[in-house]
């Protein structure tokens, strides 16, 4: 059973890519659920609202409580009150499904399925999937018996932060098994009708809560400088595509061959989430960042930048020179590619797989 939470997208993206490389490897019994749906709106609603909004008007009071979260003395009022939620429900679902193994890609329902499980007097792997290059205090579950990790580093800071070292493996966040298998880059950009000039990809989310989406789509649009600006937004129901003087506009609205349009392009610009990161790196794409979510986001974009996979330019004026400079020097962004492909790990779903039934004696 696959336990994503819809806390933005990353969660259950991680979530379906572990389903299918799961059923290629033929377990075709699993399912997947989000978790908060177990949990009862009085004690859901409060901290998705909270949550939204902090992104969205107060970012700076969410870098300030994770940061404040980050360490040993966090009040176990909170990390009880986390370790809790949803409880009865959950209990209730195990008991129905029986399961060999839970694999959660959202860290505090590790401990509310540890609960569920010694009551019940339950027997099954509890494992959990870390969605981010670095990791918050908050991923460090013990009462998990594995722990699957982004890189060496987000291992480090598990081990850090109290977790047996020998519970965690490193396999990269899981992406789609289709980034393992993409056509030769110019064969993508001829079947999607791209030309000779750079195609840079903006990152939204996979929700579409990017909160400065549309200043950094304004400054796409009207550089000035010869590019194909590519957007995926829910809300276009026709594929349209319009010339600003030397930008083209791709606008082919939400896609389930985003994989393809990835790996056409030559440049992801926006959000740092870590399934985003981890797609662009395994297909060797470098990414400038801009205004990433406080806190884990930046955690990503620290770690990109240091390996050279990416700019994070910290001001729009910082953005507009980085997208310059990167437009116009091919032989830079195929440096930070050749960077980024060094670091991808486009195997990460069959890894987390391939570990986890060798656990559960498959």
């Amino acid at each position: 059973m696959l336990l994503s939470a819809s806390f933005g997208s990353g969660h259950s993206q991680a979530a379906r890519a572990l389903k299918e490389a799961l059923v290629t490897a033929g377990i075709e019994n699993c399912t997947e659920a989000d978790y908060l749906k177990f949990v009862p709106a009085w004690e859901r609603g409060p901290v998705t609202w909270t949550y939204a909004f902090w992104l969205r008007y107060w970012p700076g009071a969410y870098r300030w409580f994770y940061q404040w979260s980050n360490r040993p003395s966090e009040p176990k009022l909170i990390t009880e009150a986390f370790g809790r939620a949803g409880l009865g429900n959950i209990r209730k679902m195990l008991l129905e499904a029986d399961p060999d193994a839970i694999i959660a890609s959202y860290a505090t329902v590790i401990a509310v399925i540890s609960r569920a499980r010694a009551a019940e007097g339950l027997n099954f792997t509890n494992a959990l999937v870390v969605t981010d290059l670095r990791a918050h205090r908050h991923w460090a579950r013990p009462e998990a018996d594995l722990i699957f990790a982004a890189n060496e580093e987000t291992k480090a800071d598990l081990v850090g932060h109290g977790v047996d070292p020998e519970k965690v493996h490193v396999t990269g966040i899981p992406i789609m098994p289709a980034y393992r298998n993409l056509s030769p880059k110019e064969e993508l950009r001829r079947k999607h009708g791209f030309d000779e000039r750079p195609v840079v990809l903006l990152s939204s989310g996979g929700t579409g809560s990017y909160r400065s989406y549309r200043v950094v789509l304004n400054l796409l649009l009207d550089s000035g400088l010869p590019m194909q600006v590519v957007t995926f937004d829910r809300q276009d129901s026709e594929y349209r595509i319009e010339d600003r003087g030397p930008v083209r506009w791709f606008r082919p609205g939400y896609r389930q061959d985003y994989p393809e349009w990835l790996g056409a392009a030559d440049l992801v610009v926006g959000k740092a989430g870590g399934l985003t990161a981890s797609e662009s790196l395994a297909v060797g794409v470098p990414m400038l960042i801009y205004d990433p979510i406080p806190g884990q986001e930046e955690g990503n974009a620290e770690y990109l930048e240091r390996h050279g996979a990416a700019i994070w330019a910290r001001k729009m004026s910082d953005l507009e020179s980085a997208l310059k400079r990167l437009l116009r020097d091919e032989a830079l962004r195929q440096e930070m590619g050749q960077r980024a492909r060094a670091l991808g790990r486009p195997d990460s779903a069959e890894a987390v797989v391939r570990i986890l039934l060798r656990e559960v004696g498959r």
